[in-house]
């Protein structure tokens, strides 16, 4: 999905935070916005949303010399999901469908997002996790991706943001960890996961592969050989959060799955979703 005009009022505030965080010294703002606002009408025509946002941020890090100012938001949401973790495992545990609950709470971990939403409250996330047992979910998909879970040998699961990733271990297991190569970001952006923060989130020791890039999605355009290599070939690809959405959605095949939760305008005109709402979707190609 390309930026759409929906799309700016979410980018001018992004950039207006960033050149806010990037200086005290107005002048100084002024011009680090200028230089968004310059790549904005440079690239937007031709970016994905998360490639506009890894632009914006390769130049925030540039200015500041800070390559990670997430760095303790990442932490938090991972401490925090693990403290809760024990509980969704019981849940888990105890469902008369296992399998369907950890898809719930999976999903559920994506509210953790401070890229669609930067006045998010990590306080709030356990709650709008667990009332993910008594959402709507379709169930014609659950049962696809069920099946597709079964017959697949090789799944490239792309992870999303931390503290969610804790939570994908219970999907993960419900799978088959055998059967799965991670995805994660190249380098820092937002709370999104790279490869740093999979010890902590309870997932090393699987097969890792990282996107070479900054974007918080998957770009088609800046990613690794490599990466984009095992996206074409593994038997399924399982994508966590909307930044995985937009970038691959119109543009990979049906055995691409995309596990969300509706948290912004456009993405709500897109699915025709309730914000809020669980997602399993497929690539439309």
């Amino acid at each position: 999905m390309l930026v759409q005009f929906d799309c700016y009022k979410c980018v001018f505030n992004q950039v207006v935070e960033m050149a806010k965080q990037s200086s005290t010294d107005d002048r100084e703002r002024r011009q680090m916005l200028k230089l968004f606002i310059e790549d904005i009408i440079e690239h937007a025509d031709n970016s994905t949303p998360p490639e506009m946002a890894a632009m914006f941020y390769t130049r925030f890090c540039e200015k500041t010399g800070i390559d990670d100012p997430f760095a303790e938001v990442k932490h938090r949401s991972t401490m925090l999901a693990k403290e809760l973790f024990p509980e969704l495992q019981e849940m888990v545990r105890n469902s008369s469908d296992p399998f369907e609950t950890a898809l719930r709470t999976a999903i559920g971990g994506n509210v953790i997002d401070f890229g669609a939403n930067p006045d998010f409250k990590l306080a709030d996330a356990a709650e709008k996790i667990r009332e993910t047992a008594n959402l709507p979910l379709d169930e014609n998909m659950l049962a696809l991706l069920r099946e597709k879970c079964k017959e697949a040998k090789d799944i490239l699961y792309i992870l999303d943001n931390c503290g969610e990733a804790v939570i994908d271990r219970l999907l993960i297991d419900q799978i088959g960890a055998e059967k799965i190569t991670l995805g994660v970001r190249g380098k820092p952006i937002l709370n999104d996961v790279t490869r740093a923060e999979l010890s902590d989130s309870g997932l090393s020791g699987l097969p890792v592969i990282d996107t070479g890039d900054r974007a918080p999605g998957v770009s088609l355009k800046n990613s690794s050989p490599e990466f984009l290599e095992k996206l074409a070939s593994a038997d399924l690809v399982i994508t966590k959060g909307q930044g995985n959405f937009e970038s691959l959605a119109d543009r990979t095949g049906k055995k691409v799955f995309f596990l969300f939760r509706v948290k912004c305008p456009v993405i709500r005109m897109q699915t025709g979703a309730l914000p809020g709402s669980l997602q399993i979707r497929q690539g439309i190609i």
